[in-house]
């Protein structure tokens, strides 16, 4: 696992609260020891996992967001489950958002899956990679997932300019099936 590679993966592990031991522990591995590491596209979702140190897998579902003016990732939606088996949802959206402390409609992350209860996410953290916005996936919202085709994140610059992006929800059902067989 290249340098990179270990890096996002322990990014999107500390959002999440995955193994984080553990992903660093496998990026650490020697290249005599080959990780097997898998990952499948499910329409425009990504089911990767890692083996973990404790031999069970670290999987993430995500899908990104690039930009072609600017030829990078510019949000990333990423599931997963935190430390304690919770399952957890997060946003990563370009830094320079407005990050006032609490939660509005303009500041946080507003998630509209299919125009049915917008609600706000609260960003976490930010790094150069971007802000972080995690929330817990309950059993109501990942129906509404699954039941989507389209979900609308909306964020603002400081400058107050909405920045909305769309993510495909074409193959959730069907990668959130694979990434909970997998994650076994």
């Amino acid at each position: 696992m290249n340098r990179s590679i270990a890096l996002r993966a322990a990014v999107v592990a500390a959002v999440l609260g995955v193994g984080i031991a553990d992903i660093q522990a496998v990026a650490r591995a020697s290249p005599a020891s080959p990780i097997k590491s898998t990952r499948q596209l499910i329409g425009d979702w990504v089911v990767a996992c890692v083996p973990t140190t404790a031999g069970h897998k670290s999987c993430v579902m995500s899908q990104a967001l690039a930009s072609k003016k600017l030829q990078q990732r510019v949000s990333v939606f990423s599931i997963g489950t935190d430390q304690t088996g919770k399952l957890k949802g997060s946003f990563r959206v370009p830094v320079g958002v407005a990050l006032k402390e609490g939660v509005a409609l303009k500041e946080g992350v507003v998630v509209d899956v299919e125009n049915r209860d917008p609600f706000t996410v609260p960003y976490a953290a930010c790094h150069p990679v971007g802000c972080f916005a995690p929330f817990d996936l309950n059993a109501p919202l990942l129906g509404k997932l699954k039941a989507a085709t389209k979900i609308t994140v909306v964020v603002h610059s400081v400058s107050q300019q909405a920045l909305q992006f769309n993510f495909s929800a074409r193959g959730f059902a069907n990668a959130y099936e694979v990434y909970v067989a997998q994650s076994k």
